[in-house]
């Protein structure tokens, strides 16, 4: 879609094996074997079995290599393995960004960790699971609504490693993709990156069943009302695909009739809440915007609702015959409610298409690595839909004092420099400050116009100004389309940059 500057002033898975006898086989059986045919048939089972084992570890063991064996150290991170053993942390798997359980996750893990702690061979230290745990957990506990905005940076600071392995697990048929990619830490550079397929293990596939549509949006409102004791106000921040961040025509229909559930619900039984407001997710502009910079966390904002307001949101994942529904309703006091459900894929209508197109951004570019912490919302929320007509302010705000660009990629295939320009000309930003595009009082605004499609923005932030370094590469004012053919270029440039602290924040945005 085009994306309108909008200027103010122009108006802009031991299976029970039954005994199998070995019948005309032509091969002598053992005295001690007779009575016990079935040992022969056991022994060819274990050496199967042990054959995908040796696969399975070589694929492991190739990953490894992979990471360590040519990666592309900076200059600084050479200058330190002179001088001590670099530290490797394995980023840990959220179970809401899989596909399958986190125990069967873990097992991939397990071995791909196990190979890198051979391959590595002293030259690393390697910090796994153990050593993460009392990390992790406190971040689970304490989510984003403390200080740490990006709680994989503040896995980086706290583990207090040279390099982080960063990794995505996804489901492809009955295959298994495990991809890793290792990231300096003080740099935020990627320095080598590997990926494999493994077949999953029998008895890890489950079996087909689940709801209808509409029968899975009354089950859900049913058991998210019962948990819920007090509720003034809803806020749909949408169902989105997969990980994508994307909204599709199925994740609003299934909200929608979600929404009406909620309602009735609400109305009916002894709790009558007629007064039940429920709406799409947005941030007030007064206090989004605000006159002035404002300290503290971006998600402070959310603790501005009152204690019976929530915000409800959630992701949808495809199967070959079922599509997983997975919502949460958060509340402002930190509280939670979860629910999962299945719908049978037949019953869904053909008119919605469930994988929608890609995203200008792919999903593996999107992750927010680096060590300066950045993070982009907007006010709609993080990977936003917004309708034709609307208008977007974006919010940054990093760690530690940073100099940011941000880019918009349009779904038509350009894209252009958004931050900063000519009305906010210093990228410079305060750390643990929110600097918001625009800020009040500027004279231009973000409005969405036709077509609708899914669009993306990507910002940049290092610690010193690179602004004449990339006028050769880039070199165009803000909001003139650059000659470069995609997001993949623009990142290379940034990350090919000596001597820079880099960090990438990126977010999916859909136009309805």
């Amino acid at each position: 879609m085009r994306f309108f500057i909008l200027f103010v002033f122009l108006s802009f898975c031991v299976t029970s094996l039954e005994p199998v006898y070995a019948q005309g086989s032509g091969e002598a059986i053992s005295t001690q074997d007779e009575d016990k045919p079935w040992l022969k048939k056991k022994k060819k089972t274990d050496k199967k079995k042990k054959k995908k084992q040796a696969s399975a570890s070589k694929s492991f063991k190739k990953m490894a290599r992979e990471l360590l064996g040519r990666p592309s150290w900076s200059d600084r991170f050479l200058n330190l393995l002179d001088q001590d053993v670099a530290k490797i942390a394995i980023h840990p798997f959220k179970e809401e960004d899989l596909p399958i359980s986190l125990e069967e996750a873990q097992t991939y893990v397990d071995g791909f960790t196990r190979a890198l702690v051979r391959e590595a061979d002293g030259r690393y230290a390697i910090v796994g699971r153990k050593e993460l745990g009392a990390v992790v957990s406190d971040i689970n506990e304490m989510g984003t609504r403390t200080e740490s905005i990006n709680p994989l940076g503040d896995l980086i600071a706290r583990a207090r490693s040279d390099l982080l392995a960063v990794g995505s697990l996804s489901l492809k048929g009955e295959k298994i993709i495990l991809a890793y990619k290792l990231v300096e830490t003080e740099s935020g550079r990627i320095v080598s990156a590997t990926q494999k397929s493994f077949k999953r293990k029998q008895g890890e596939t489950q079996k087909v069943g689940g709801l209808s549509v509409k029968g899975a949006a009354q089950k859900a409102s049913a058991q998210l009302m019962r948990d819920l004791v007090e509720v003034r106000k809803i806020m749909v921040e949408g169902l989105r695909y997969q990980t994508s961040g994307i909204h599709t025509g199925f994740g609003r229909y299934f909200m929608g009739l979600l929404s009406d559930g909620l309602r009735k619900q609400a109305a009916s039984g002894p709790r009558n809440i007629n007064d039940l407001s429920i709406s799409a997710f947005e941030i007030e502009e007064e206090r989004f915007r605000g006159l002035k910079l404002a300290k503290g966390s971006l998600n402070n904002q959310e603790n501005q609702r009152q204690k019976r307001d929530y915000i409800l949101k959630g992701t949808y994942w495809v199967f070959e015959q079922w599509v997983e529904i997975r919502l949460t309703l958060e509340g402002a006091d930190g509280r939670s409610i979860a629910w999962r459900g299945r719908i049978v894929r037949s019953e869904i209508p053909e008119s919605f298409e469930l994988i929608p197109p890609p995203a200008p951004i792919d999903e593996e570019a999107r992750k927010a690595l680096g060590p300066i912490d950045l993070y982009v919302t907007s006010n709609k929320g993080d990977n936003p839909l917004f309708k034709i007509g609307q208008k977007m302010v974006l919010a940054l705000r990093a760690q530690e004092d940073a100099y940011v660009s941000c880019y918009y990629f349009q779904a038509d295939g350009a894209f252009f420099k958004i931050f900063p320009n000519r009305f906010m000309t210093s990228g410079k930003i305060n750390g643990g400050f929110t600097q918001h595009i625009p800020s009040a009082g500027m004279p231009f605004a973000f409005e969405f116009s036709p077509p609708s499609g899914v669009e993306a923005v990507k910002c940049f932030a290092t610690d010193v100004e690179v602004t004449k370094r990339l006028a050769p590469h880039i070199g165009k004012a803000a909001f003139e389309p650059l000659s470069l053919q995609n997001e993949h270029e623009l990142t290379k440039i940034y990350r090919s940059l000596r001597d820079v602290t880099l960090s990438e924040a990126s977010l999916i945005v859909t136009v309805q």
